[in-house]
């Protein structure tokens, strides 16, 4: 064999041998590389699952949230409180139902009650502990009640005036001091202080009747005789004076055969003065407020 083929041999087995060597140093990174992989993977799996399964932990047969969750669709099909069991979630599932209990007794305790308050509203026509009924009566001077009479009500912050159309009237008032003014038709007004202090209050106004009768005349007769026998005397004067004499009599007249005069005169206090030929005058004072019959005697001069 020649030079030449020896050496090609040397050289083809030369390159073999190093392919072979990568190789064998090739599977033993490989081996390596995997030996790696299992080692983390081992550790990986002992920190926990990761991904979906990590989201979704096994519930436990004493677990309040597993139990939490019942309640919840229970509740979401009882009507929709499934906001307050949402709370379930923090661990406090027996208070958000305790929670729950004591708000719908709460719920219809205070509807009740607030039927009952609806009702006490009702009946004494306000809801305000504060406020009373103020009852005004008007009553002429015989005790009739006043038809059609005219009752104010005054206060500091305001006045309201209302009809007493059967003769009386109703207000509603809180604590306080109060006017009540009354008039009606013929009759002098009347007025009166009320005080409202936790009660209601019942007020009679009693009116007068107007003074009409400045107007009218009464009658005033005179009856002249002679002081000594009691004869009559005519022709005698009466006359009455209401002011100074100097002005002149209001009413003047004249004794008839009987001895008797009328004077019609308005309602007030007067000056009698009785005069006669031979007899000495007689002066008096008189009020007439009515009809009145004297009886005047003189003396003779």
């Amino acid at each position: 064999m020649s030079n030449s083929s020896r050496r090609q041999t040397a050289e083809t087995r030369s390159i073999q041998t190093g392919v072979q060597v990568t190789l064998t140093l090739a599977g033993v990174v490989l081996l390596v590389a995997g030996l790696a992989l299992a080692a983390s993977g081992a550790s990986i799996g002992a920190l926990g699952p990761f991904g979906d399964e990590a989201d979704e932990p096994e519930p436990e047969a004493d677990d309040p949230a597993a139990d939490g969750g019942d309640d919840e669709s229970a509740d979401s099909d009882d009507g929709g409180e499934s906001d307050t069991d949402a709370g379930d979630d923090d661990g406090n599932p027996d208070d958000t139902d305790d929670a729950d209990d004591g708000s719908d007794g709460d719920e219809s305790n205070n509807g009740a009650d607030d039927g009952e308050d609806e009702d006490d509203a009702d009946e004494n026509g306000s809801d305000d502990a504060d406020e009373h009924t103020l009852t005004a009566t008007i009553e002429d001077e015989d005790g009739d009640e006043i038809e059609d009479a005219t009752v104010e009500l005054t206060s500091d912050l305001n006045s309201t005036e209302r009809a007493a159309d059967d003769g009386t009237v109703e207000f509603t008032v809180n604590d306080g001091e109060y006017t009540l003014t009354a008039s009606a038709d013929g009759y002098e007004e009347a007025e009166t202080d009320v005080e409202i202090d936790g009660d209601d209050e019942d007020v009679t106004l009693v009116l007068e009747s107007q003074d009409d009768d400045a107007d009218d005349e009464y009658t005033l007769t005179t009856l002249v005789e002679d002081e000594d026998d009691g004869d009559e005397i005519e022709d005698a004067t009466i006359e009455l004076y209401s002011g100074n004499q100097l002005f002149g009599p209001d009413a003047e007249a004249t004794t008839d055969d009987d001895g008797e005069a009328e004077l019609d005169v308005g309602e007030g206090e007067y000056t009698v003065v009785v005069s006669a030929d031979d007899y000495e005058d007689a002066e008096f004072e008189i009020e007439i407020d009515d009809d009145e019959e004297i009886t005047v005697e003189l003396e003779e001069d």
